[in-house]
């Protein structure tokens, strides 16, 4: 599986695909402090700065690719230079992908995006190498899950020590201190991957 992305949803997301068999996970970030917390959890991290992702999954696969992906950026991905292309992630899925695989995006696209590069992106329009999707025949779902239905089984892996999703929280406050946790979260600073609001008891 290769996973794009390493904020808590993609970890979430290496963490549970380990967890169910996954003979081996990808994810790709560039975060450091998010990359090592995907090693911790046994996935393969790789730093899109430093490494042509394809080139290196393809590689570490025999060329095959992997049986699915997951997007977990958005439409806000960027480029190692910090451009921002809202097809990026997914034409790199695309590549990696083996045919007939699935991909799963989980990262957020929207209707309009007035600050976006391109006429068509301002309209939520993302074009995509869907060509290659559909020769490859990839099946590409996204939307909301049946979450209860889990909430039983993940609460006995957590009891019993198998999941450990705490491991990504990095910090606890209050409710008086979450605007400034949120801007050093969505500032991508290091050490702040999850952020676990505590309010105070009357």
């Amino acid at each position: 599986m290769a996973i794009f992305g390493a904020g808590p949803v993609g970890l979430m997301a290496a963490h549970s695909a380990l967890l169910r068999g996954a003979s081996r996970v990808f994810v790709v970030d560039k975060e450091k402090d998010r990359l090592s917390l995907a090693e911790e959890f046994g996935a393969t991290a790789i730093d899109f700065r430093n490494i042509e992702v394809g080139e290196a999954i393809m590689d570490a696969t025999d060329g095959f690719g992997v049986d699915c992906g997951v997007e977990a950026v958005g439409y806000q991905a960027h480029d190692s230079a910090g451009h921002e292309h809202p097809e990026l992630v997914l034409d790199e899925l695309v590549n990696v992908v083996r045919a007939t695989g699935r991909i799963g995006v989980v990262g957020v696209y929207v209707p309009e995006d007035p600050g976006a590069a391109d006429d068509g992106a301002k309209e939520g329009r993302i074009g995509f190498n869907y060509g290659a999707a559909f020769e490859k025949g990839l099946s590409i779902g996204s939307g909301q899950r049946p979450v209860k239905r889990y909430t039983r089984e993940l609460r006995d892996l957590i009891i019993r020590g198998r999941a450990t999703p705490s491991r990504i929280v990095s910090h606890e406050v209050s409710l008086d201190d979450a605007p400034e946790a949120y801007e050093h979260f969505d500032n991508r600073d290091e050490g702040w991957t999850k952020v676990l609001l505590r309010p105070q008891v009357a």
